[in-house]
């Protein structure tokens, strides 16, 4: 299969995608990363596998105790093949085990993202697949 530009357009929805994930868990809204999943999405970080938007969702809202976390990314990288696009990402993610305001927070981590996105009719683009590949990690400052 030959491998095509993604537009600037879909570029486009997907990085809203991106940022809208990152919002969904920054503010602790994690029922929006149904708008942001397929229903059967596959979530892998480290050794964990979540399929399914359920699975997913039940990850983030499992987490006790306060918690406050920006998420950022850069060198998006998209190339689509068919009806799919594979992207590539840097992420970072500054985290505490506390509320908001936070002074002295360092980096929790550093990460590679590797996503599959799908178009769904009459919904948009869609994370079908999101794999993290840790690069630079604070176990200190670990979700409880």
């Amino acid at each position: 299969m030959t491998a095509r530009c993604v537009p600037p357009a879909e570029r486009a929805a997907i990085e809203e995608l991106n940022a809208r994930f990152a919002w969904a868990l920054d503010l602790g809204e994690f029922d929006n990363l149904r708008q942001v999943f397929t229903s059967e999405a596959r979530y892998v970080s480290g050794e964990r596998i979540y399929a399914g938007v359920d699975a997913i969702v039940s990850r983030f809202t499992a987490r006790t105790g306060p918690r406050t976390t920006r998420h950022g990314w850069s060198s998006l990288t998209l190339q689509a093949t068919g009806d799919k696009i594979y992207g590539l990402s840097s992420w970072y993610t500054f985290a505490a085990n506390q509320d908001a305001p936070i002074s002295g927070t360092g980096v929790y981590l550093v990460a590679d993202f590797v996503d599959i996105y799908v178009s769904i009719a009459d919904v948009g683009w869609r994370i079908a697949e999101r794999t993290i590949h840790p690069v630079f990690k604070d176990e200190r400052l670990a979700p409880t």
